[in-house]
């Protein structure tokens, strides 16, 4: 079985081949695509343009957006297949930024196949064989999320965003009942400490339970924060009235390992899934280092996750940029161009607004006891790979004291 690094190789010799039909992509691509070989090459092709558009933004995101950059570029060099030199004209960026962003968005479209083919594994127990047993069943439902798990470290899913990919998924299904799907409320903003395939599968299997027992009814979907979790009532009106509730085993098994909860409820004429998950507030990642292509770097690590990385190149603009961004992790390089790094790691460990901000150092230099004398949190040796950044970032977040909550203004109706 290919590991996700694996897949995104082979689906980046795919994209350079796409339009060669005697190219034979290897077995991974044609497993993720849901295409047979005897389909040919065009059904990887068609399978890989319509993944594409399923990146396709809604028309009201700006055209500065990740995610609209991410497509139109994906867009132009493999729908549109133009060259790398005027897919960077079109995009109005130097052809060496074009090479970087191709990187990001290849990255974006391996995670959307790979995220596909991979939650279709898992399946409730009667789609097994007679034989699994419920704990071999329970066995490989974990198996399979902590594939997730360790294919997107620190994932994050985008509460409004996935409800709308479960809508269009589930609508399917939905309309063999005759059944709409309605999202009543789903906050703006509202990130959870889940990955968002499992989340989707979550949601699609609640809707798919409701869906038998609603007949020519409707569904809702509504999410909002509570505290410090996130909750979302999936609710549907039987035709008849309940007896035996939904079964919410698949959809706790999910939730197990991301420490959240689900309760299947009948409240008069209705019946609901109501799931509880823990809130994934954005954190503010300011790194302190002169080499820019590390800091891209960086950047793609956290993609996905709730960490937003800013930059200060210069050590001198530590703390203007510490008063600007107001970061919850610092990270720090001690080899800076302007400043010695240990002298501003004590300053950052002796003033009294940033003490209590935890700082890693990320450096060539092999110092970590001096490193952690003068206050850092943690130390991590370059070259970092993604999985260590992200747990070093997770680590020192869970060392925080538990600080009081941030307030945010919310003047929308509950669910």
């Amino acid at each position: 079985m290919s590991t996700f690094e694996e897949f995104k190789q082979h689906l980046r010799s795919t994209l350079a081949h796409l339009y060669d039909p005697t190219y034979r992509p290897p077995e991974d691509v044609w497993a993720a695509t849901a295409c047979a070989p005897q389909q040919g090459v065009e059904a990887v092709q068609a399978a890989i343009i319509q993944a594409i558009e399923d990146l396709k933004p809604a028309p009201d995101v700006p055209p500065t957006a990740r995610g609209r950059r991410i497509y139109e570029l994906l867009s132009c060099r493999y729908i549109q297949h133009l060259t790398q030199e005027e897919t960077a004209e079109r995009l109005s960026i130097t052809p060496r930024h074009m090479r970087r962003e191709q990187v990001e968005a290849v990255h974006a479209l391996a995670l959307h196949l790979w995220e596909q083919s991979r939650i279709e594994e898992i399946q409730p127990p009667e789609a097994m064989t007679a034989d699994a047993g419920p704990s071999e069943w329970r066995s490989q439902v974990k198996q399979e999320l902590a594939s997730l798990q360790k294919s997107a470290p620190g994932a994050v899913a985008d509460v409004g965003e996935t409800i709308q990919r479960a809508r269009e998924l589930a609508s399917t299904l939905t309309s063999r009942y005759g059944v709409s799907l309605e999202v009543e409320l789903a906050q703006s903003n509202l990130l959870t400490a889940i990955h968002p395939s499992a989340l989707r599968q979550v949601l699609v299997t609640a809707i798919s339970k409701l869906a038998p027992l609603v007949l020519a009814g409707r569904i809702t979907l509504c999410a909002e924060r509570e505290g410090r979790s996130v909750k979302i009532i999936i609710t549907g009106r039987p035709t008849a009235a309940a007896g035996k509730l939904p079964d919410g085993n698949l959809i706790q098994e999910i939730l197990d390992t991301q420490r959240g909860s689900v309760e299947v409820t009948a409240d008069g004429d209705r019946v609901s899934f109501r799931v509880t998950l823990p809130s994934a507030d954005k954190v503010t990642v300011l790194v302190t280092d002169d080499n820019l292509d590390l800091v891209h770097f960086y950047r793609r690590y956290t993609a996905g996750t709730r960490y937003h990385i800013v930059h200060a190149a210069q050590g001198q603009r530590l703390f203007e940029m510490i008063e600007a961004s107001v970061p919850d992790v610092i990270v720090l390089d001690v080899m800076l161009p302007d400043i010695d790094g240990w002298e501003l790691l004590a300053h950052l460990h002796e003033h009294h607004a940033t003490r209590s901000i935890p700082v890693i150092v990320c450096s060539v230099i092999q110092e970590e006891e001096l490193a952690l004398a003068l206050g850092a949190a943690l130390y991590l040796p370059k070259p970092v790979r993604r999985q260590q950044f992200i747990q070093a970032l997770d680590q020192v977040l869970s060392q925080v004291s538990t600080r009081a909550p941030t307030v945010r203004a919310n003047n929308a109706a509950p669910c």
